[in-house]
């Protein structure tokens, strides 16, 4: 029985040793990197750009292997614009520090064959016409198959209007079909939806320029439901976010939004705003100064949350300022978080 005693007062005093040494060394798990930092000045996307105009990308998520959807004329060699789907890596080496964002080519990864069913909807989307402002609300999972409802907007009708598809209801995504409610005989593009998705908000030019109006949705029913039926809804411009210029793109992440305006007071051309929901109503827009807005246009962003794992977030835009591959390229850039 001593001899038990005295072997777990020599296993206690080694636990108290290790914990001592733990706590004097904080590198002992070898990584110097505990938390990452996006750069605060925009970062070309590379590779996943082309010389062509690359803008109006989507992701559900961002952080590890994920889709990407964006619009390019790359296709039809400056003429009309698709929807491209690529797989998006954004990493940062614990170790070194770096910042990778780049496109992933493995196919052996299980997120490459949950998403390759976005293949089929892209063929299924894609026209002669211009498909403009993707929009990926993920539904859950089926057998393999990451589940998704995939907005977009069309002009092949002669103007600008909401579509959607989905594979919910069968292995190969749907014919796509018209969210009729939100639709006018003039454009009507960009949709997003509110966090707790009681709100579709998009831009438009009914009123002559373009603004950004919103639709409340029946919360008691499924999204599928909502964007199938063609019950009419009240259609309202929000007063604060829209100006007398053109306002487009609106994104929402948590109580942020963002959009692209060419609004008075700017840097030239489109400028990329945020505005925050609080106490049931959009802040005044506030202009992302000048380490992100240039002269050129900036257009079409969307933000993504790394918490806890970056300080910051992480936002793409598109802008034609010179140094890219031409046209639009997609920029890349963190910003002060606001998204709770």
């Amino acid at each position: 029985m001593q001899f038990i005693q005295n072997f777990m007062k020599i296993i206690y005093l080694f636990l108290i040793l290790i914990c001592i040494v733990l706590s004097a060394c904080p590198l002992v798990d070898g990584y110097k990197y505990r938390i990452g930092t996006f750069p605060e000045t925009p970062v070309n996307m590379g590779d996943i750009n082309s010389e062509y105009d690359d803008y109006n990308s989507t992701s559900p998520e961002l952080g590890g292997t994920t889709p990407l959807c964006f619009s390019s004329n790359r296709n039809g060699n400056h003429k009309d614009f698709d929807i491209i789907y690529k797989l998006l890596d954004v990493y940062m080496s614990k170790s070194t520090g770096i910042l990778e964002v780049e496109e992933n080519t493995k196919g052996s990864l299980d997120v490459f064959a949950a998403n390759a069913s976005l293949n089929d909807a892209i063929r299924i989307i894609n026209t002669g016409f211009d498909e403009l402002g993707p929009y990926l609300i993920p539904q859950g999972h089926s057998y393999l198959n990451q589940e998704y409802i995939f907005l977009y907007a069309t002009n092949e009708s002669g103007n600008f209007d909401i579509k959607f598809t989905q594979n919910l209801t069968g292995d190969s995504y749907s014919s796509p079909l018209n969210i009729k409610f939100l639709n006018s005989a003039e454009d009507d593009l960009y949709p997003t939806l509110t966090a707790d998705s009681s709100t579709i908000y998009f831009c438009s030019n009914r009123g002559g320029n373009f603004d950004i109006y919103k639709a409340d949705l029946n919360k008691n029913n499924n999204l599928l439901s909502e964007f199938s039926d063609s019950i009419p809804r009240i259609i309202t411009k929000d007063t604060i976010l829209s100006s007398n210029f053109d306002d487009k793109c609106p994104f929402i992440i948590g109580k942020l939004m963002v959009f692209a305006s060419n609004r008075s007071g700017g840097y030239g051309g489109f400028d990329l705003y945020y505005s925050v929901f609080n106490n049931g109503e959009w802040s005044a827009p506030v202009n992302f100064g000048d380490k992100i807005n240039t002269q050129y246009d900036e257009y079409r962003p969307i933000v993504k949350s790394f918490a806890p794992d970056f300080t910051n977030d992480f936002m793409i835009f598109s802008t034609n300022r010179p140094g890219g591959k031409g046209g639009f390229d997609l920029y890349y850039v963190g910003i002060d978080r606001m998204t709770k």
